[in-house]
């Protein structure tokens, strides 16, 4: 089966050098063709543009594997082939939960949405987590072409309604509602949204595998810097410890690596990002002052936990492969809170 990189890129936006340069490389990598789509395939919002691309490309190439991706998303010279991650019969796709600060509940404005748009479908809505990042999905088209045809019947009904997370809101509901078992998430390394994760998009050095520059986040598109350089560069170049141990692994890093203690991420963000296999374990204590005299103040103010979260945020979808100790003090006692 025929592999197919579509990307709708319509105007005024269009894909940028970096987007097109990383795309193509990506697609030779994969032994994939990339199907650009320059003009409108109908006179409709571009979330609805999205759902004929999948008749499109049966037109032009027959029967394919096919990822669909938005225009505004670069691909790191070293990432894997998502073609590999899901079979003919899945729809892959990634989450679009990626940051603390996103509602992990269903409470969340997904929840919303998917109500939103399921009573205007006549359809269930599918459940709040599984709500995706809408710049990439993986499906083959024997398989869900059908799907989109239904998709697009909506589009008079609803007369063209584009709010809500269409496309997202729209595909998930309908694949609940036709082919639940088909649905398959990828790792967020395949679609990480520099929306939740600001510091790495002020960062032109690429800390994962595909970056979706969301919304604000696209005036930092141009400086991502996707062809990685040998030895890799650094998010945090200042770190010597991690040019060290690169040095010293180069190609063959262990499993899973010890850091010790931990406050800073520089260490522990640069070793994820060049070791997508890499797990990095850390010891966290709450003992500031032996890091920083200056730090002391959050432990006066009992507000030490925030440097904790924020550097969990700072290691972004890396922080998974993260393991974090507690540095447990037998001689701790708990202290009245003060007035």
């Amino acid at each position: 089966m025929k592999r197919i990189i579509a990307i709708l890129d319509l105007p005024p936006r269009r894909a940028v050098a970096t987007v097109q340069e990383s795309v193509e490389a990506a697609a030779k990598r994969w032994n994939a063709n990339v199907n650009w789509i320059r003009r409108p395939l109908r006179p409709c919002h571009p979330f609805w543009q999205k759902m004929f691309v999948c008749g499109d490309v049966v037109k032009r190439f027959g029967p394919a594997h096919v990822l669909q991706l938005d225009n505004d998303m670069v691909i790191r010279s070293d990432c894997p082939s998502p073609f590999e991650l899901a079979e003919p019969g899945q729809f892959a796709m990634v989450a679009e939960r990626q940051c603390a600060q996103n509602r992990i509940d269903n409470g969340g404005w997904q929840k919303t949405a998917h109500e939103i748009w399921a009573k205007r479908c006549r359809l269930n809505p599918a459940p709040t987590w599984m709500h995706p990042n809408g710049g990439l999905y993986l499906y083959d088209t024997e398989t869900f072409t059908r799907m989109f045809e239904r998709i697009i019947q909506f589009l008079i009904v609803t007369f063209g309604a584009n709010d809500q997370a269409t496309d997202e809101s729209l595909i998930i509901n309908q694949l609940w509602n036709d082919y639940p078992e088909s649905i398959t998430f990828l790792p967020p390394d395949f679609n990480v949204s520099m929306l939740q994760t600001p510091e790495w998009a002020t960062n032109p050095v690429m800390q994962s595998f595909v970056y979706h520059f969301i919304g604000p986040s696209k005036p930092h598109l141009d400086r991502c810097r996707w062809q990685r350089s040998d030895p890799p560069e650094l998010p945090y170049p200042e770190n010597r410890q991690s040019i060290e141990l690169i040095k010293e692994w180069k190609d063959e890093p262990p499993t899973i690596y010890d850091i010790g203690s931990v406050f800073r991420p520089d260490l522990a963000a640069n070793l994820l990002a060049v070791y997508p296999i890499l797990n990095v374990s850390g010891t966290w204590s709450d003992e500031l002052s032996v890091y920083d005299e200056r730090l002391t103040s959050l432990d006066e103010t009992f507000s030490s936990h925030l440097v904790l979260t924020r550097f969990l945020i700072r290691l972004g979808v890396n922080a998974r492969r993260f393991k974090l100790r507690i540095k447990e003090d037998a001689d701790a006692t708990l202290q009245p809170a003060r007035s």
